[in-house]
């Protein structure tokens, strides 16, 4: 598609040439001609030309994938927040040394209760905080030491050293725990979810010495918040998991319309990807086909999709290693035809996922790791033959006359249309005039007089020539403002199949309409 400039380059030539003359009453008229719009339209101008194929007859094959569902590893592994609280009181009246301790908890085990029956042994940690709210009922600064020998980076333990001023929540402070391994099996084989603490209370060596009353310490709360797994090892659960209805969008036949449509044959292949360490079962229910500017929707009928079992991936070297589960619908075993004649720009589904519905056959070696999970991919495959009363193309051409005042001269002219139709088809065609609100504001050609015959066919209705054709259309100057306040033509072609029985429609990829659209104007000229 482009946008050509002649006529306008013609006019401000005529001008240019009378700009330092004053004006007489002298004027007269001229004819310019020239082309504003010059496009094509054809099947490939409702997807772009990669996802075309054709055979060696010509014939023209829609290849589509699309992405349908993708449920990701957080959503079935969270590890939630958790809140402890550890006091350090002494119970007698106590008199501290700087440096002396006072603990009188050992190292305790945390266990974090994740649910569903998730028993992690390891993971490393994408995001994640632990905060502490530090108080201290003595009224020297306590010394407060909290290591955990499972949670490492770089191989070393996590530590944290703080000095606590006297005070309820006298410090507060946020640690992250970004790219820490964890240990979750608290040094034991049999362990999950669980990590040890270890903690350290004691004067500070800054401190003066003080006398400690019975119930006086320091009390510390840790919270772990917002802990996201970059990865995850253990046994995710028997966990089922619903996939709401959704909608995914298609945008197949962006450009494309047609009426009492059937397609000859089509395929729609699911391939559902498995990026998780883990075994699923499922199905997938109440898939629609959604032609939203029709209102209309297709469900889609078959077996195939009620019962599906899916392995789990490998992993080797921290590279996943996905399985494919396919799953093809034809029209032998699914009603897929009408399903996808219905010229859907959506597609509605639901369904349910199960996970490991044989239990922990892994031995707690399932394993996901972050923004993966499992994918359901279709693939669409339509050959463009089919039935229809007519189906219709359209194309958009930007155009600009906005700022030409030269236009307001004009008396009058033709839109000229030079068309080559390389279809079987008659076509009948229209411009639109559309504004800068995408508005449609005129029409450029009168009804009846703007049909484009038929190329020429042989005996099979196969084109063998295209037709060429010229039509001239009248127009006045209220027509050719609205042309000055538009800033695209919708230019649309109707192909209408003989009646009463159209014949099975094969495209090939040689058929195109081609349009020129001229303007041929009378132009007043004043000489200056």
């Amino acid at each position: 598609m482009r946008v050509k400039s002649a006529l306008i380059l013609l006019v401000l030539a005529v001008l240019a040439i009378f700009s330092c003359r004053k004006e007489t009453v002298a004027s007269w008229d001229v004819d310019l001609t020239g082309p504003i719009v010059s496009s094509k339209l054809n099947i490939r101008h409702f997807l772009t030309d990669s996802l075309f194929t054709n055979d060696a007859n010509g014939l023209l094959t829609l290849n589509v994938n699309r992405e349908v569902a993708y449920i990701k590893v957080d959503s079935l592994l969270k590890i939630p927040d958790t809140t402890i609280v550890n006091s350090f009181f002494t119970p007698v009246l106590l008199t501290l040394s700087p440096g002396q301790s006072m603990n009188l908890l050992p190292p305790t085990p945390l266990t974090f209760s994740i649910g569903d029956g998730v028993a992690l042994k390891y993971a490393i940690i994408r995001n994640g905080n632990l905060k502490i709210k530090y108080s201290n009922t003595i009224s020297e600064p306590l010394s407060f030491l909290y290591i955990l020998p499972g949670v490492k980076k770089y191989g070393q333990p996590l530590t944290i050293t703080e000095i606590i001023p006297p005070g309820n929540n006298s410090l507060v402070k946020t640690y992250p725990l970004d790219g820490y391994d964890i240990d979750l099996t608290a040094g034991g084989t049999a362990n999950f979810n669980t990590i040890t603490q270890s903690y350290t209370v004691s004067l500070s060596q800054t401190a003066n010495s003080v006398v400690a009353n019975p119930g006086t310490g320091a009390k510390i709360e840790l919270s772990y918040s917002e802990i996201i797994p970059q990865y995850a090892r253990g046994y995710f659960g028997m966990q089922s998991v619903p996939v709401n209805i959704d909608t995914a969008r298609l945008d197949i036949f962006k450009n494309f319309n047609a009426t009492n449509f059937m397609l000859s044959d089509a395929t729609l292949d699911f391939r559902i990807i498995n990026e998780f360490g883990a075994e699923f079962n499922g199905s997938l229910s109440n898939i629609k086909s959604l032609n939203t500017i029709n209102q209309s929707s297709v469900t889609l009928n078959t077996q195939q999709l009620s019962a599906i079992n899916i392995n789990r991936a490998f992993a080797v070297n921290n590279v996943v290693n996905p399985t494919i589960k396919l799953i093809s619908l034809n029209k032998n075993n699914s009603n897929i035809l009408p399903f996808i004649s219905n010229l859907p720009d959506k597609l509605t589904y639901a369904g349910t996922i199960n996970l490991n519905p044989l239990g922990n056959t892994s031995g707690f070696n399932d394993f996901a790791y972050y923004n993966t999970g499992i994918k359901v991919l279709a693939d669409i495959k339509i050959p463009m033959k089919f039935m229809a009363d007519a189906f219709l193309l359209q194309t958009v051409s930007p155009i600009d006359f906005t700022n030409i005042e030269q236009l307001d001269n004009v008396n009058y002219g033709d839109f000229i249309i030079k068309a080559k139709n390389g279809y079987p088809f008659d076509a009948v065609l229209q411009a639109y005039l559309v504004n800068d609100q995408n508005v449609v504001i005129d029409s450029l050609f009168v009804p009846g007089n703007n049909i484009i015959a038929k190329g020429i066919t042989n005996a099979q209705n196969v084109v063998i020539s295209p037709s060429f054709q010229r039509l001239y259309i009248p127009f006045d100057n209220a027509k050719l403002q609205n042309i000055k306040k538009s800033k695209s033509v919708k230019l649309k072609a109707r192909l209408n199949m003989p009646t009463p029985q159209p014949p099975e429609i094969s495209i090939k990829d040689t058929y195109e309409i081609d349009i020129d659209i001229i303007m041929d104007v009378n132009y007043k000229v004043k000489r200056k």
